[in-house]
């Protein structure tokens, strides 16, 4: 797993969000003569993670974030999955019954294909070959100083799913991720599926609770990221929670819940 990629109007909206209040280390985009049609910047957090920030431009190449954006608001896009071999990946993916759309070899640096969220449990997940895995984009400009002293740490990605066995079976089958954790309560099922630097906490909500109502119909959708930070009091917008947690809600994070505990 290489990333999670977070779809605004504005990208610049995300960065301020990310790398001036939390921290984050800004890692800028590719130069704007080298884009495909739309903008996209990432930032780094602590631990070897990574988010994407998508945001359209009146190019052709942008349709897609523009109608994920019309329909959804803006909020989680997808997650991309980095492959050493393109073809054996797209194999493995077909033989578990799981069918590819977008496939694109036009690149010969880049290869890429995507699952689409109704068959990858509620996210659209990106399937990359990189020929160029050490490049960098050029240094960006400096930020202002950031509200807290260190990049924030991805604790985890917690995704909610109508079927927790299927989609397990999916990121650790063909995504080869790792199950490190099942548990049961009485808010539901959840498992812990990890790869790298990344813990994926899937869980399938019990049917009469908060949670359940808000995936409603939807085969999956990704409730929150947990961060730890130096301070998260200091973070506009977070409201406790208790227990030392705090709370960024959707409609003040441009549709991504955040968890924040302090480090």
């Amino acid at each position: 797993m290489d990333h999670v990629a977070l779809a605004s109007r504005h990208a610049w909206d995300q960065a301020i969000r990310y790398c001036y209040h939390l921290g984050a280390q800004w890692l800028g985009g590719p130069p704007m003569s080298e884009l495909g049609g739309f903008y996209f910047c990432q930032a780094g957090l602590d631990g070897g993670t990574k988010l994407e920030f998508l945001e359209p431009l009146d190019l052709p190449g942008s349709d897609f974030v523009r109608r994920f954006l019309d329909r959804n608001g803006p909020g989680p896009h997808h997650f991309t999955f980095k492959v050493p071999d393109f073809e054996a990946a797209l194999a493995a993916v077909g033989a578990a019954g799981y069918a590819v759309v977008g496939v694109d070899r036009s690149d010969p640096m880049w290869n890429e294909a995507f699952l689409h969220p109704k068959e990858s449990h509620g996210i659209v997940i990106q399937l990359a070959w990189d020929g160029n895995p050490g490049e960098e984009w050029p240094l960006p400009p400096e930020l202002p100083p950031a509200r807290q002293g260190r990049p924030p740490e991805l604790r985890a990605v917690h995704h909610l799913v109508a079927d927790l066995d299927a989609a397990v079976a999916l990121f650790t089958g063909p995504l080869a991720m790792d199950e490190v954790e099942r548990t049961e309560g009485p808010e539901g099922r959840s498992a812990v599926v990890a790869s790298g630097p990344w813990r994926l906490e899937l869980a399938q909500p019990c049917d009469d609770g908060p949670r359940r109502h808000w995936l409603g119909a939807r085969p999956g959708r990704l409730h929150h990221l947990s961060l730890a930070v130096d301070e998260p009091a200091a973070v506009p917008d977070a409201r406790p929670l208790g227990d030392g947690l705090y709370e960024i809600p959707p409609d003040t994070n441009l549709g991504t819940r955040l968890i924040l505990e302090a480090r």
